[in-house]
């Protein structure tokens, strides 16, 4: 058996050329009316990871999708953050990444009527204050982080015991969960 090799996803059927892992550089992805989530997967495609994928993804309020570094600092002080890369998303592809998760009332009108390709090109790199999540130091993030591994495990051993059906896991990461309306009222 191989193992996986980060950032190179299966080959789908009815998928354009294979992707190839290039750093910095932006991939081609996944092409094809037919698949639900083509345009979610093409548009992560074409965004940039720094080299050392020490990064996250986080959508704006504004619609824009941005991938962000933590800035080296103190383990105990708020650390900053740098956008290393930015795209604005079309409403179709905001709807697309908000279905991936549990419905909310709040996150449906807070991305009502949001079209990213309206937000200024000067705010992709440099968002207006709010748009970005909070800072946190990097024992807060240690914390979060080793919480939720406890939690997966918890629920590993529960089904293993027998405590639980598997399916109480959770859909398939990626799953189309809900059925978001962001269209303007």
């Amino acid at each position: 058996m191989s193992t996986p090799r980060p950032h190179s996803p299966p080959r789908l059927e009815g998928s354009s050329e294979p992707r190839k892992s290039m750093v910095g550089v932006p991939e081609p992805g996944f092409a094809g009316p037919s698949n639900r989530t083509g345009l979610l997967l093409e548009f992560f495609a074409t965004m940039k990871r720094p080299a050392d994928f020490k990064c996250f993804r986080a959508i704006g309020h504004d619609g824009t999708c941005r991938t962000i570094r933590w800035l080296p600092g103190p383990s105990d002080q708020p650390t900053g953050m740098e956008v290393y890369d930015a795209q604005p998303m079309s409403p179709e592809v905001l709807t697309q990444y908000l279905n991936r998760q549990e419905w909310s009332q709040e996150i449906e009108n807070r991305f009502r009527g949001v079209d990213g390709r309206n937000t200024p090109k000067e705010q992709w790199s440099n968002p207006l204050p709010g748009v970005l999540p909070p800072p946190s130091t990097k024992n807060e993030r240690l914390a979060e982080r080793d919480r939720f591994n406890e939690e997966q495990r918890i629920l590993r051993e529960k089904i293993e015991r027998g405590e639980l059906e598997p399916e109480y896991s959770g859909p398939v990461c990626g799953a189309v969960r809900s059925s978001y309306d962001l269209r303007p009222r």
